[in-house]
C-alpha cells in the first residue's frame, strides 16, 4: 500500500513538473517572439509580467497566462502587423519594432508604478480589457497634474499609432500640455525619448526598397534611416530564432530567476512575490 501511494505521488509530481516546464517554455517563446532580442529584453518584460501576475491574478501564473498574456499576445501581434504593413519588404535593424528597440521596451506589459510623470510624458501599455481580451492604452499625467490619465486606442487606429499624426490627434483630443516624450524601459531604468525617435524605425539599406503608403493615416510618414551595421537585422514579419534558455541561479542563498518564480504560481499555496518594477 505504501509503495503504491509513493508511486502515485511520484507520477503526480512528474506531471506537475512537466506542466511547470511547459509554462516556462511557453512564456519564453511568447515573449521572445514579441520582444526580440530576448536576451536584451528578458529582464524587463519578465518582471513586468511577474508584476501583473502578482497584482492582478493573485500570483497565479497559469491564470495570468490565460487571462492576460495570451490576449496581450494577440493585441501586440495585431499592433505590430499594422505598424509594419507600410514597410513591407524593408529589413528592420531592430526586429522588435515597434514593441521594442533592442533592449528598450516601448509597449509596456505593466503600469510604471513609482515613475513620476512630467508634463508632456506618456507611455504605451497593453492592458486587460474584460474576459480574455486586451487593448492598447496611452497613459500620461492627468489634467490636474495628479495621478495618471488613460487614453484607450481603438484597434482601427493601430496602423497609425507609430506616426506623428497619431500624437497630434491625441493632443487635439486632450487640449492640454502637448504630449511629446515617450517613456521606454530597460531593466530598472526609464528612458525619455522624443516621439519622432520611436516613429522613425531604422532599416538595413537595400536597393529598390519602396515605402508603402498608409491610407488610414494623414500627414507625412517617416522614411528609412541608415543603421548601425553592428546589430543583426530582421525583416518585418520574420520569426526570430528560438530564445536561449534563461540561466538558473542556485537555489541556495540566491533568488531564482523570474520565470521560475512565475511558474511557482501553479503550485497551490505558493504565492508569487513581487519583484522590482521599472522605476528610475
Amino acid at each position: 500500500m505504501l509503495h503504491q501511494n509513493a508511486k502515485r505521488k511520484s507520477v503526480a509530481n512528474d506531471t506537475v513538473f512537466r506542466d511547470l516546464e511547459s509554462l516556462d517554455a511557453y512564456i519564453q517563446r511568447t515573449l521572445s517572439a514579441l520582444y526580440p532580442p530576448f536576451e536584451a529584453t528578458a529582464a524587463t518584460v519578465l518582471w513586468q509580467l511577474f508584476s501583473v501576475a502578482e497584482r492582478c491574478h493573485g500570483g497565479d501564473g497559469l491564470h495570468c497566462l490565460t487571462s492576460f498574456l495570451l490576449p496581450a499576445k494577440r493585441a501586440l501581434q495585431h499592433l505590430q502587423q499594422e505598424a509594419c504593413a507600410r514597410y513591407r519588404g524593408l529589413v528592420f535593424l531592430h526586429p522588435g519594432w515597434p514593441l521594442c528597440a533592442h533592449e528598450k521596451v516601448v509597449v509596456q506589459l505593466a503600469s510604471l508604478h513609482g515613475v513620476r510623470l512630467q508634463p508632456g510624458d506618456f507611455y504605451l501599455q497593453v492592458t486587460s480589457a474584460g474576459k480574455q481580451s486586451a487593448r492598447l492604452v496611452l497613459k500620461c499625467l492627468s489634467r490636474l497634474g495628479r495621478g495618471t490619465e488613460e487614453v484607450a486606442i481603438p484597434e482601427a487606429m493601430y496602423g497609425c499609432v507609430f506616426t506623428g499624426p497619431f500624437l497630434e490627434w491625441v493632443n487635439q483630443e486632450r487640449s492640454h500640455v502637448p504630449l511629446r516624450t515617450c517613456l521606454l524601459t530597460s531593466g530598472l531604468a526609464v528612458h525619455r525619448a522624443p516621439w519622432s525617435d520611436i516613429t522613425n524605425p531604422v532599416f538595413v539599406p537595400s536597393p529598390g526598397a519602396i515605402l508603402q503608403s498608409c491610407s488610414s493615416c494623414t500627414g507625412k510618414h517617416p522614411f528609412p534611416r541608415h543603421p548601425d551595421p553592428t546589430l543583426p537585422p530582421r525583416a518585418c514579419g520574420q520569426r526570430p530564432a528560438q530564445a536561449p534558455s534563461l540561466p538558473r541561479k542556485s537555489r541556495a542563498g540566491k533568488a531564482p530567476d523570474p520565470v521560475w518564480k512565475l511558474r511557482q504560481g501553479l503550485r497551490k499555496g505558493q504565492p508569487l512575490r513581487a519583484g522590482p518594477t521599472d522605476a528610475p
